[in-house]
């Protein structure tokens, strides 16, 4: 009896280590840590682009400063000695080629005014007896030579008057009365941009500071600072990209137009110069501006929008889309940006799609 209770608690013992062992285990499910799923209303807030093969660039920042366009900047002087009666602009003011600045009484303008009266007076004179000489001439009263003398002294007062009436002329006054008046007019259209003349101040013909300056400010210049171990890479016909204090959002393209042959000892720099179209006149000399050059490697590199970078703990990553609204985290390498492109040296092949636009907001998902 005891030994058959033996054999079938062995016989249950024995079925209960059967049944545990043939139960199978759960497996956990592995998840792959670098791949991301998006929802399709996710999906909207991502922009895609592919990875292509480009001409590499790099951009290389200068410090400048926007200035006038000097081909289109003309200081005015007075070519006469007087006083200003009146000044008819200030700074700032816009005026057309031949407006008046300002008006000056000049004892100069006097003394021509009145040779001028006394050319007039001796061109009647010479006149009146040139037709004598010719009325006597043909009574045979003068003789030819006498008639040539007349003829030759109204030729004389004829130069002369006409020598004053190039001066007048020259100092723009027109009119014949004696009025010692001389007016300052602008020779361009453009913005008065300095004026150093005040009313009731004297002025003398032969000063070298300018009583206006008046500049073109549709165009102005940009002077870009080029360190000394930067010189050999920047050249004329280079593109750039001018950003202003004043307009941090705002991106104006141009290209460099001349580099100075000249390096200033003291900062170790050389210019480079870019003229801007300016027709809106946003831009006004004394501005401070950052001058991102590009600059051509002459080489084919693969690359991608600036903007699909993610930079997290020193390393670099790009979202690789792998269809069907998921997506790769990758590690990448690159070499270099310019103003919108990375050029990936590991990590992406050519063709691949990566995101472009909150390719962060990815990331973090």
């Amino acid at each position: 009896m005891l030994r058959n209770l033996f054999s079938f608690l062995f016989i249950v013992a024995l079925l209960f280590t059967s049944c545990k062992t043939a139960t199978p285990k759960v497996a956990e499910q592995e998840t792959d840590s670098n791949l991301i799923e998006l929802n399709s209303i996710q999906m909207k807030q991502v922009t895609l682009d592919t990875v292509r093969m480009t001409e590499e660039t790099t951009d290389l920042a200068l410090s400048g400063k926007v200035s006038f366009n000097m081909d289109y900047l003309s200081p005015v002087y007075s070519f006469v000695s007087g006083n200003v009666l009146k000044v008819n602009v200030t700074q700032g003011d816009y005026v057309t080629k031949g407006e008046t600045l300002a008006v000056l009484k000049s004892g100069e303008i006097s003394d021509y005014e009145g040779q001028y009266a006394v050319a007039q007076a001796q061109v009647k004179t010479a006149k009146r007896n040139l037709d004598i000489a010719n009325e006597l001439y043909k009574t045979k009263v003068y003789s030819e030579k006498d008639v040539m003398q007349a003829q030759n002294d109204y030729n004389a007062v004829i130069a002369t008057q006409k020598k004053v009436e190039t001066y007048l002329k020259t100092y723009k006054v027109t009119s014949t009365d004696s009025n010692a008046i001389y007016s300052i007019s602008s020779p361009i259209d453009g913005y008065v941009v300095s004026k150093a003349v005040t009313e009731g101040m004297n002025v003398r013909g032969d000063n070298t500071n300018p009583l206006f300056t008046v500049s073109f400010l549709k165009t102005v210049w940009v002077e870009a600072n080029v360190y000394e171990n930067d010189i050999p890479q920047v050249n004329t016909g280079d593109s750039v990209d001018v950003i202003t204090v004043a307009y941090p959002d705002k991106k104006i393209k141009g290209t460099i137009s001349k580099m100075s042959n000249m390096l200033d000892s003291s900062a170790s720099t050389m210019q480079a110069r870019i003229v801007l179209n300016n027709q809106d006149e946003l831009l006004k000399s004394g501005m401070f501006a950052t001058v991102n050059v590009h600059i051509d490697k002459h080489k084919k590199a693969l690359s991608v929008p600036k903007e699909a970078l993610v930079f997290y703990d020193n390393d670099y990553y790009v979202m690789v889309y792998k269809g069907n609204n998921k997506f790769e985290k990758r590690m990448i390498s690159i070499e270099g940006t310019s103003s919108s492109n990375a050029y990936v040296t590991k990590g992406l092949q050519p063709n691949e799609i990566v995101v472009c636009k909150n390719s962060l907001y990815v990331y973090g998902q």
